[in-house]
């Protein structure tokens, strides 16, 4: 994403909680154009490689937003309600929701089943459960995604966030720090399906807690020069990391590192 990224923290964005949603915490965007996907065999890199790109994407940020942050960010609840709408522009009135596209859900599901296989989160359809949803994927064309609505967020950031035309994540957090406890994707209908289908895997992945980018290790989802329809073997090390049992929202920046290099440790070591 790295030109095309904006991504921002507000702590106590009170105005939010006023609209019934809680801190707005990250948001980010990406587009991604027809670079071709790299290769994702060949030997795994070593501890240091796989902890520092941990550390990038966990902590780091592009942007002076972030640079602050210390505390690690996660989901930590066992079961996530998920709702896949299309919005459809109704000329000069409202937008009019109506259900995904079959094919559009089947990407988003496909890449919601292997991270639930990666960090023991569960996705749950919201109306099938009859649960309130905690994760909003949104399908919309591209001139209608500066105006799906999400209370709380202004439409300056609206704006910035659908500025590359592809698509966008917001993240926020509940009552305990670094919790996540809502999250958006928004994506740009009219790109060909590959890239839907990156765009959705991306933004997913990323909306998990492991917000910034980067090239240090490829090919990855976390890299802006790779095009990915499926995790590489270090995107799964660096999940795998976030969502082990002794990780935990919250966990301050030192003690967190400590232990993702005692796990990445453990998986290389499984993997040889």
């Amino acid at each position: 994403m790295r030109q095309f990224m904006q991504c921002i923290e507000i702590w106590g964005f009170l105005n939010i909680r006023a609209v019934l949603f809680p801190a707005l915490l990250l948001a980010a965007a990406c587009f991604s154009g027809t670079v071709p996907a790299a290769r994702a065999d060949g030997p795994l890199p070593p501890v240091d490689d796989l902890v520092k790109a941990f550390e990038t994407v966990a902590f780091g940020s592009e942007t002076k937003a972030l640079a602050t942050r210390t505390t690690l960010l996660r989901w930590d609840t066992d079961e996530i309600a998920v709702n896949m709408t299309q919005f459809k522009s109704e000329g000069e009135r409202e937008l009019k929701p109506v259900p995904a596209q079959d094919f559009w859900a089947k990407y988003a599901w496909n890449h919601l089943r292997t991270l639930e296989n990666l960090t023991g989160l569960t996705f749950v359809d919201s109306i099938a459960a009859k649960k309130r949803p905690r994760l909003t994927i949104v399908f919309t064309p591209r001139d209608l995604l500066t105006k799906v609505p999400i209370p709380g967020v202004s439409a300056k950031l609206q704006q910035e966030l659908s500025a590359p035309g592809g698509c966008y994540f917001l993240s926020f957090v509940g009552g305990r720090m670094g919790a996540l406890d809502r999250a958006f994707v928004v994506v740009n209908t009219e790109r060909d399906g590959f890239l839907i289908d990156h765009c959705l895997l991306e933004e997913l992945t990323q909306s998990l807690g492991l917000p910034n980018d980067t090239d240090f290790l490829r090919p990855s989802i976390f890299s802006d020069h790779d095009t990915l329809r499926k995790l590489s073997p270090t995107d799964e090390i660096l999940i795998r990391t976030l969502y082990h049992k002794r990780m935990f929202a919250g966990m301050t920046h030192k003690a967190a590192m400590t232990m993702a290099r005692l796990l990445i440790a453990q998986q290389l070591a499984a993997k040889r």
